[in-house]
């Protein structure tokens, strides 16, 4: 007995894939535009994926992903051991400038952890992999609320989630990584991040970079971090891509 899949589900995940590829926020109207059907039909679906969760509706009419893809695609990168695919551009990280390298990951309203490489020197800091970090004084909690999913400070603030001021996050994206201490619970270390992006432009990890602030001095690491995130990025793209026939 033959299948076939489901013509009104593969409908749904084309506009879901049409909602991720936008900028920002879209319309009803753009929508079905773009979607080549009535409005009707495209609210039917847009129905449905607010009711799965994947999708949410703002006060203005405008459509956007919710976070949940961000808990599915950090499972999926989980599977795919992607912490262990990017453990020799890590060792190649803390290799070339002594300090100790970390991959985190965004996981619904927190960020943990993910890979970790330890530098060869002592550090106070007594960070493992799992561990959860702060999204307002760690460098990679600053990259998350600054490149992550549109609207994530905002939904942090919501549940009384502390992040870093609107124009602190406008100056990171403009100059594409963050420095820090280790605020009040980590005192005594620096901190240097840049977010991990896709082909597409999306956050996907942050790599931060951490040392003594007595010793590491984060500017001098901005080539060498940029460059790691740039090879991470790259293999997280190659994945699940097909091989040329």
């Amino acid at each position: 007995m033959s299948a076939r899949p489901l013509s009104s589900v593969l409908k749904c995940f084309d506009l879901l894939e049409l909602i991720a590829q936008a900028n920002g926020p879209l319309r009803l109207a753009d929508l079905a535009r773009e979607s080549d059907e009535s409005r009707a039909t495209t609210y039917q679906r847009l129905l449905t994926l607010t009711t799965a969760g994947w999708v949410e509706r703002l006060s203005d009419g405008t459509y956007r992903l919710s976070l949940r893809a961000c808990r599915f695609a950090n499972t999926a990168l989980e599977q795919a051991g992607l912490g262990e695919r990017a453990l020799p551009a890590l060792e190649k990280l803390t290799e070339r400038t002594g300090e100790t390298s970390s991959l985190v990951a965004l996981e619904n309203d927190r960020i943990v952890i993910a890979q970790r490489v330890e530098s060869r020197g002592m550090l106070r800091a007594d960070l493992r992999v799992g561990s959860e970090l702060s999204f307002v004084e760690s460098g990679s909690g600053q990259i998350w609320t600054s490149f992550g999913p549109p609207g994530l400070a905002e939904h942090l603030n919501g549940k009384g989630i502390e992040t870093v001021p609107p124009e602190k996050r406008a100056k990171i994206r403009e100059q594409g990584y963050t420095v820090s201490g280790g605020g009040r619970t980590l005192a005594g270390i620096a901190v240097i991040a840049v977010p991990v992006l896709s082909e597409q432009g999306e956050c996907l990890f942050s790599l931060s970079l951490v040392g003594p602030d007595n010793r590491f001095q984060p500017e001098t690491a901005i080539d060498d971090i940029k460059a790691a995130a740039r090879e991470i990025g790259s293999l997280l793209s190659g994945i699940g891509r097909k091989a040329p026939a």
